[in-house]
């Protein structure tokens, strides 16, 4: 039975946005799971329903607003409760909705069991409001919220909020200033999921390329990858997107000899123009950039290379993006993330003049797409005959998915439910869905 909310017995979820919002989803869930929740899948009929909330764009702000009517519609008499980035930025826009009764900021949302008795008694007429508007978020820690997210890979949050104001982002508006995790605590939480069984890690941030601690010594990002692969049982430990400005050599140096660290960046472009990432508020330029890049060849010369574009950001004329096009060609990318640019109000970017009409922003974007697929093929072709070790993480049609620990995508088939295994595999082709076909070269080590 669970211990908050005494008559709140069932729970559903939903997540919009980014993977920290699902990590943090996840998170939270787990948590009902520990409290004695059922939790059911959304779409059905609740006592509570949480949504975590995404406001990266307006268009974010509209999906958000959807999803909120649709779980009124779908439990009547249950409780909704919303929170994350739209909570955070705009909780009265969200309190004016029918049926909601909870209104959390992401500072809130690891509190959401201290509310949940004044939602016991059934809904309310007057949505409850929880968020902290200045800016305080003062602590990055969640009173032992484990980031898990499936039976194989875990997210774990280790930074919190951005101090850079890039002018086309309400993410410092929606999740404060920059904030690090507790080492110690960092490596305890990463510690707990691989007990849990979990063989990969994935640190998960705002702008992890600013973590920094200061406890008995003062840590960086590379300080702290270097903790976390000395965990024994720890297998595969990954960084999501990091700022190019935040890149160390002694970080470079670190994955290139790290048995653990996957040889894999993602580390954003948004434009090849200098004059565009200055009106972006961007931290570097291109020849800086250019410099990061060719120590990255020099260090990791194989390792998978992604890379976030802006398509269409305000004054971007048909130079601009041949020149972003040029530069992308010219760099060890092997994925591209391409973003249409689209406008956030709160931003200062939205007050531009200079917009570029949505049709050729969607042309520009389109002939990216189509470099970004070349990209990846190309990478992948490279590795047509190898033998790699492959972390299987779903089955899909049939077929066991997983990726090597340089970020190919690969499907075997196998009559036996390979999850959560590591297998040697030989890549054989490339398949119409731009995954990689391979053969399983180790059976002998499957279980009979």
């Amino acid at each position: 039975m669970n211990k908050s909310g005494s008559n709140l017995k069932t729970v559903s979820f939903k997540t919009l946005g980014c993977k920290l919002n699902q990590s943090e989803t996840d998170a939270i869930q787990d948590k009902f799971k520990e409290k004695g929740f059922e939790v059911k899948p959304f779409g059905e009929n609740v006592d509570l329903t949480v949504l975590n909330t995404c406001t990266v764009t307006n268009a974010a702000d509209s999906g958000s607003r959807a999803a909120i009517r649709q779980a009124v519609r779908n439990s009547p008499n249950g409780r909704i409760a919303v929170t994350g980035c739209y909570a955070q930025v705009s909780p009265q826009e969200i309190k004016n909705i029918p049926g909601v009764d909870l209104v959390l900021g992401n500072d809130e949302k690891y509190k959401i069991f201290t509310y949940l008795d004044e939602l016991k008694n059934g809904k309310l007429e007057e949505p409850l409001v929880f968020v902290n508007d200045e800016g305080g978020f003062a602590n990055v820690s969640e009173d032992g919220f484990i980031s898990a997210t499936s039976r194989t890979r875990a997210f774990l949050k280790v930074q919190e909020g951005c101090d850079y104001y890039c002018s086309y982002c309400i993410i410092p508006f929606s999740r404060g200033r920059a904030r690090s995790r507790p080492y110690e605590e960092t490596l305890l939480e990463a510690r707990k999921l691989v007990d849990k069984g979990f063989q990969e890690i994935v640190l998960t941030g705002i702008n992890i390329g600013t973590y920094e601690y200061e406890g008995k010594e003062t840590y960086d990002i590379a300080d702290l990858l270097d903790g976390l692969q000395q965990i024994e049982g720890l297998k595969r430990l990954r960084l999501s997107s990091i700022e190019p400005n935040t890149i160390s050599e002694d970080l470079l140096e670190l994955i290139r000899y790290s048995k653990v660290i996957c040889p894999h960046m993602h580390i954003p472009l948004q434009s090849g123009n200098n004059d565009q990432l200055e009106a972006m508020n961007r931290k570097y330029r291109i020849d800086e950039y250019q410099d990061l890049m060719n120590r990255f060849v020099k260090y990791i010369p194989d390792a998978a290379l992604g890379t976030d574009v802006i398509v269409g950001f305000p004054g971007e004329t048909e130079e601009h993006f041949a020149n972003t096009v040029n530069f992308i060609q010219n760099q060890p990318y092997t994925y591209l993330h391409i973003f249409r640019y689209s406008d956030r109000k709160g931003t200062a970017a939205s007050k531009s003049k200079d917009k570029v009409d949505p049709k050729l922003v969607k042309s520009r974007s389109q002939i990216l797409h189509q470099l970004g697929k070349k990209l990846k093929q190309s990478y992948y072709q490279k590795y047509l005959g190898q033998t790699l070790p492959v972390l299987f993480d779903q089955v899909k049609d049939g077929k066991s998915v997983g990726y090597t620990n340089n970020y190919i995508q690969v499907e075997v088939e196998s009559a036996q439910d390979l999850q959560n295994q590591i297998h040697d595999v030989t890549l054989k082709g490339i398949t119409d869905k731009g995954l990689c076909q391979a053969i399983l070269t180790d059976k002998s080590k499957l279980a009979s």
